[in-house]
Order: structure tokens, then sequence, then C-alpha cells
């Protein structure tokens, strides 16, 4: 039934350097500096959207894109920079000073004002002036961007002041809709698409996001294994029945209603899918030698079996957690115990903060222990038992017992989950079939999970699509378990296979968003729907796409392209990581450094001149501020405060979690919108300690 099966070999032994040795797709994205941002980015989103009550719909949606259309232009700009090795402080005043610019010229150059393409140009013109003044002082005295950039800062914040109020009389300009050429260049730059009905757009878009999801697995799969050459006919039968079983099951279950058809039709499409992808993977790669079902299982690593254990006590705690809490009770926790569990809460976090302080400081102390040396210890770990302690008492008496269930059993579910991971990865090492058996629990334990959430939920989108999401995310582990089990691993560098993985990985990302965009850019509101809604006094919904989100994109596409394919990105890189060393080798490390400024300066005015056409009203401090929140997206995606690396694409995301902040504590009842600050906050910290932690361990891994 089979040919033999003979693997595809590099042409030529590679050599076993560690720079250039081969890379699995895991690692690569765990080394990658977007990982922080990206793993944030779905963070916050499901967050939001499982407390908002509108967070996720198309015109929540299309709100918070474009509230981070003029971050996102400003971030990838400032990422740049920033991989550069400098700051600019300015940064948030330029789009808040050529705003101003075009709102002055056009109302008052001359007397009468002027045509407002002629503003425009006038404030970009402006910004690049800024732009090398700031570069050309930075290079030529050797002092601190930020010094320089500060000065900047306040230079234009009083400018932006005297001539508001000397010119318009106030500290506002407005009306600059109704000015010469505005109408024009406001249908060029921020015109507004009213979304139509169109009635093909969710067979289309799942159609897109099924296309794309399979593009994208095609093109990890073909980065970890073994292409082989001839024909296995076996994996092409069970590929044509794969997909048969899933393509009934899907359509059965579009088709169908009610939990029993839900269940067994999306228990069809599940099995479909996953011998859809193991028999695509035998034909198109290698088999690993010995991969029998009735494989000995050998002895399983005691670190493997301590963390599978902690997994499914995890995963069993989060699905019991429903048990001692109510979701219907929004009292804070510490109110709602009763006096004495309030001590014995108190004494327990003091103790763990006395323990891990004290156990933290011991080693240093073996070798040379003095008396002195002792009291410090007890001082400072009863210190942290202080503080501990009363962080304890304050998120308590801060959170309700609501939101406690809800966090608990999410960090429960995914710390589980994520551990019975890593226990599967480690058994890998020595036997695969624990690692298969570990795997198949954990797909079990994500589909407990979303049954459990489904039966104790109320909200639809918890009866529906959590519980849908968390059974695609356990066919695809399932799938993924069983494809590691069965292949060989490639563990040297196949230049043909890589570079075609990376093409299915784009296209099918490409194909996904165009689906998400198609979701988001149509609706199947029908006018009788609207009529009806009209009729009864409802408000008709409108989504509302504005062009600035193509700006930001535009933007963001052009500055990923330059740093990752072109001499530039290369030169700052090395201006980032060494000024000098790179001036050493050839690079142009001032002309490098006064074309970021520029670069800044000229997407300053860019947003600015979005900001002066999308309002037609601006302050004399607008921008004022924003350059920290500039910073904060650049970093959330990965830059370092040091210079010589980063990436755009994650300050793009950085910029979508800004955005996703702001607007989402809105769709959220009985929360104070004020608490984003602290959220963007602990955000940034979380995204910069685990960019550390991933790219240390990935390094560790080689």
């Amino acid at each position: 039934m089979t040919v033999t099966e003979v693997a595809a070999q590099p042409a030529a032994p590679l050599p076993l350097d560690e720079r250039i040795s081969h890379r699995g797709p895991m690692r690569r994205w765990l080394i990658s500096p977007e990982i922080g941002a990206l793993i944030g980015a779905f963070t916050v989103w499901t967050f939001l959207w499982g407390n908002g009550d509108t967070f996720g719909t198309a015109g929540t949606t299309l709100n918070w894109l474009d509230v981070a259309a003029p971050y996102g232009i400003m971030a990838t700009a400032i990422a740049l920079l920033m991989i550069g090795g400098e700051f600019d402080l300015s940064s948030g005043v330029i789009t808040g000073g050529t705003a101003m610019i075009i709102g002055l010229m056009s109302r008052f150059f001359m007397g009468n004002g002027t045509h407002i393409g002629w503003a425009i140009l006038a404030a970009f013109a402006a910004a690049a002036a800024i732009g090398w003044f700031n570069g050309y002082m930075v290079n030529r005295t050797g002092l601190p961007s930020f010094i320089i950039t500060l000065a900047s800062f306040f230079v234009i914040r009083g400018l932006m002041l005297v001539l508001s109020k000397r010119l318009a009389q106030k500290v506002y300009v407005d009306q600059i809709k109704d000015q010469r050429g505005a109408h024009t260049f406001h249908q060029w730059i921020a015109h507004e698409w009213l979304l139509k009905e169109f009635n093909g757009r969710d067979t289309l878009y799942v159609v897109c996001v099924l296309i794309g999801v399979a593009l994208f697995v095609w093109g990890i799969i073909d980065q970890s294994l073994i292409r082989r050459i001839g024909v296995n006919l076996t994996g092409i039968v069970m590929l044509v029945v794969g997909l048969a079983v899933g393509l009934v099951g899907f359509i059965a279950l579009n088709n169908t209603d009610g939990l029993g058809n839900n269940a067994l039709y999306g228990i069809l499409s599940a099995v479909g899918a996953v011998i859809a992808i193991l028999g695509i993977s035998l034909t198109r790669w290698t088999r690993r030698i010995g991969a029998k079902v009735g494989e000995a299982l050998g002895s399983l690593p005691r670190d493997a079996m301590l963390r599978c254990g902690l997994g499914i006590v995890g995963v069993a705690l989060a699905c019991l957690i429903h048990v001692p809490f109510d979701r219907h009770e929004r009292r804070a926790v510490m109110t709602w115990t009763s006096p004495s569990l309030r001590v014995v809460i108190a004494v327990i976090a003091a103790l763990i903060g006395f323990v891990l302080s004290a156990r933290s400081l011991l080693p240093g102390l073996r070798e040379r222990l003095r008396a002195a040396d002792t009291i410090k210890l007890v001082l400072f770990s009863a210190y942290a038992a202080l503080v501990l302690m009363t962080l304890t008492v304050a998120v308590l008496q801060l959170t309700t017992v609501q939101a406690l269930r809800a966090m608990g059993m999410l960090l429960l579910a995914t710390g589980g989950v994520g551990m019975m991971l890593s226990a599967r990865g480690h058994a890998a090492k020595t036997s695969k079939g624990w690692q298969l058996i570990i795997g198949a629990l954990a797909a079990t334990a994500v589909v407990v999970v979303a049954l459990v959430s489904r039966a104790d939920a109320t909200a639809i989108r918890f009866r529906t699509v959590l519980p849908t999401a968390l059974i695609i995310v356990a066919t695809l582990l399932l799938a993924n378990t069983l494809v590691e089990y069965a292949m060989e691993k490639r563990t040297y560098a196949d230049p043909v296979a890589d570079h075609a993985a990376k093409r299915f990985q784009l296209a099918g990302t490409l194909i996904a968003v165009i689906g998400i965009a198609i979701r988001l850019l149509f609706t199947n509101f029908t006018d009788a729907h609207a009529a009806r809604l009209r009729a009864a006094g409802t408000p008709v919904p409108q989504n509302v796409l504005r062009e600035t989100v193509m700006w930001w994109l535009i933007v963001a596409a052009i500055g990923a392209y330059v740093l990752a394919k072109t001499r530039w990105g290369n030169w700052i890189f090395a201006v980032g990581g060494n000024k000098e060393a790179a001036r050493a080798v050839g690079v142009p490390a001032d002309r490098v450094k006064i074309g970021l400024f520029v670069t800044v300066s000229m997407c300053g005015a860019l947003a600015g001149t979005l900001i002066a056409l999308r309002y037609g009203t601006v302050q004399a401090n607008q921008g004022t501020g924003l350059e920290f929140e500039f910073i904060i997206a650049a970093v959330v995606g990965g830059c370092l405060m040091t210079g010589g690396y980063g990436s755009v694409i994650g300050a793009t995301l950085g910029a979508a979690i800004l955005a996703m902040s702001t607007t989402g504590f809105q769709t959220v009842r009985d929360w104070n919108e004020d608490a984003r600050f602290a959220f963007l906050g602990g955000v940034l910290l979380v995204a910069v300690l685990l960019n550390n932690y991933t790219r240390k361990k990935a390094q560790e891994a080689r």
C-alpha cells in the first residue's frame, strides 16, 4: 500500500555553529520581539471580550481600530527610532503642532487663510525641519536624545499656545473642515465608509478563515518535519476520508440546530479535521521509525509527572470554582468573607511573603552567616510579609466575588493546560508514548473546560462562542500531538522548505485577515430589519470604517519592510547596537540618526493631518503626554530601551493594546474607566518580563 519512505536530506552537511543552527517554528516565535505583544493583545482582547457587554462586535472593533490608527502610525516611527538607540519626547506635541499649523494657516494666513493643501504642505515641511534639528543636535553635541527632544517639546508647546491665543483668540482652532480644499483632502485622507449589507458575508468569512488557518498550519508543519520522497497511499486515503468527514460534519453543523445535533456534528467535524491533518502529514512528510500504537511507554520523568499532576489539579479546580463562588455576587471579596476568615487570609499572605523573601536571601548567607545578616534577613522578610499582606487585602477589597470567580477560572484553566503542555514537552525527550498520552489528556482537559463553562454560563457568548473556540483549540492540540508522535522532526536547516513554509504562513495570514475584514466591513443587517427597528424606536446600528486605519496599515507595512528587507534596516539595528562599531564598518551612523528623527516628525505630521481633518478642531495642548504612550506601545512590542532590538509589527500590536484598553473599559458596566491607566502599567510590565523570559529560554534551548 505504501512506497518506501526516503527522507529528503540536505545537499551538504551544514555547519553546527549555533548562530545558524536550525530552529523550529515555536523557538523562532519565542525569540521574536513580537511574542510579548502578541500574547498581550490576545489576552487583553479576551479579557475585555469576556467583561464588556459589546466589546468584540464589528462596531466596537472598528471604533478601537480608529483610535489605534494615530497610535500605530507614531508607534511605527518610534519603534524604528528606539531600535536605532534614541528617544523623541517631542513626538506627541508634533502631532498637535502640525494639526495646529494646518488649522491656523487655513484660517488666518495672510489675513483670510490659505488653501488647506498649502497648509498641509507647510505642516510637513515644519515637521521635517524639527526632526532634522533633533537629529543634528544629537549628533553634533553628543547629548542624550531625551534632553534635546525635551527642549523641542517645550518650544513647540509654547508656540502652539502663543499662536493660538494670538491668532484665534482662544486655545483651540475650530472650523477646519469648512476651509478651502478641506472637503477634498478629507475625502483623500480621512474618508469614512458606511458599511453596507452583504448576504454572503458570514459564509465568505468562515471560508477565508478556514483556508487561512489551513495554510498557516501547513507552513508550521513544513518548518518542523522532514519532507519525503514518494507517495504514501495510506496518507492520501486518510486525507480524503478526513476531508469528507469534516466537510459533512461542518455542513450539517451549519444547517441544524439543537444541543444534541451541535455536539454530534461538532465532534464529527473535529474528528475529520484531525484525520485530515494526520493524513496530509503522512502524505507530505517522513514518518517516524517505530511510531506504533503499542510502543513501549518507558518511564515518565519525575519533572514531567509533577507538571502533569499539577496541570490536572489546576483544571479540576477551575471546573469546581463555581461551587464556592456565586456568579451574581457583586460584593467585595473581603466584605463577603467572615471576619475570622479575613484574619486567616491576611496571616497566610504574610507568611507567604516572609517565606518567599527568606528563601531568596538564604543562599547568599550560607557561606558566611553573621548576627547582623540574620537580623537583616528577618527584618527584610518581615517587611516583605507586611507588603504582601497589605496588597492582598487591598486587592480583595477592590475585587468582587464575581470578578474573582472569573479570573480564578481563567488562570487555573490556563495554567493547568500550560503545565500539561510543559509536561508533554518534557516527556517527549524520553518517551513518545507518554507524550501522546499527556497530549491527549491536555486536549481532553480543554474540552472539559469548554463543557463546564457552557453549562455554568448564562451569557450567549459564553454558551456558544467560547466553547466553540475551546473545542477548536482542543482539536488542533490533539492533531499537533498526533503529528509530533507519528512524524520525524527535522533537526537541520532546509532552505527550500523553510522558504516555502514562510510563504504558506504569509498567504494563510493574509487570507484569514481578508476574511476578518469582510466580517468587519460588511453587515448582514437587512433593510427590512432596519425598518422594523425604526418602527420600534430602536436606533439602527451603523458601522463606520475610517480611512485613518488604512494609513496606519500602510505606514506599518512600509516600516516593517524597511526594517526587515532593506540595508537601512540593517543600519538601524547596527547603529542602535553600537554606533561607533557601526561607523567603523562603513555605516553612515549620523545620516541614519537624522533620518530616524525626520521619520518620527513626518509620521507626526501625518497623524496631525488626520486629526485636523478627522475632527475639524485642534486644541493647543493636543498630543501633550502622548509621547509616553507611543513609547509604551513600542516597548510592549518588544523594543529594548537600550536600542538594537525590536519590531515594527510588535509596536503595531502595542498600539492596538493601547486602543483596546482605552475604548474597551467603556463597554464594561460598573467599571471606572480610569482603571485603564493601572491596566496599561500592568500590561507594560508583564509584556517586558514575558519578552525577556521567553528570549532567555529560547537562547538557552539552542
